[in-house]
């Protein structure tokens, strides 16, 4: 067989994990206190991360990027581009792609591996796919953003 495990997250993204699933774990009686759970670093969230954090979340979508395209992607266009930082709609939703499967590999039972891929992946997969068209992304030539001049002109229309 040529299955390969599952990339584990770099050492500070699973201490934010643990920290947040203990917040979680005391709180499951009552709700979390506010205050206490907006400090929190959330890795499936890396644009709020801290330095080292946000680069360890990186690295470990690098390696989940790779590890989707091997045991996932049976045609190209499946395939996550090698460009998916320079996209933020796929930057954004790898990591929470990311942290569930993590989440679902270490549960006790196989219900959240079923859920991961009858519903994250697939979901993943669909918007990605649309979302990327029919750019020169999907054969491996980065294209620039197609909707960048319309997006400065809407800045640049701001009423006064």
């Amino acid at each position: 067989m040529n299955v390969l495990p599952f990339p584990p997250p770099p050492l500070p993204v699973l201490g934010a994990l643990e920290l947040l699933a203990d917040v979680r774990r005391r709180d499951s009686a009552r709700p979390a206190r506010a205050d206490l759970v907006s400090d929190l670093e959330r890795p499936w969230e890396p644009a709020g991360c801290s330095g080292e954090l946000s680069a360890a979340v990186w690295t470990w979508c690098h390696g989940v990027a790779a590890w989707v395209n091997h045991e996932f992607a049976w045609r190209p266009a499946q395939m996550i581009p090698a460009c998916w930082p320079h996209h933020p709609h796929i930057a954004r939703e790898l990591p929470v792609l990311a942290v569930l499967r993590w989440q679902a590999e270490n549960s006790a039972g196989p219900e959240l591996i079923e859920e991961w891929n009858r519903y994250a992946f697939p979901m993943f997969c669909d918007r990605m796919v649309e979302r990327l068209g029919e750019s020169t992304c999907r054969t491996g030539r980065h294209q620039t953003w197609p909707a960048e001049s319309r997006y400065s002109a809407f800045l640049g229309s701001r009423p006064s």
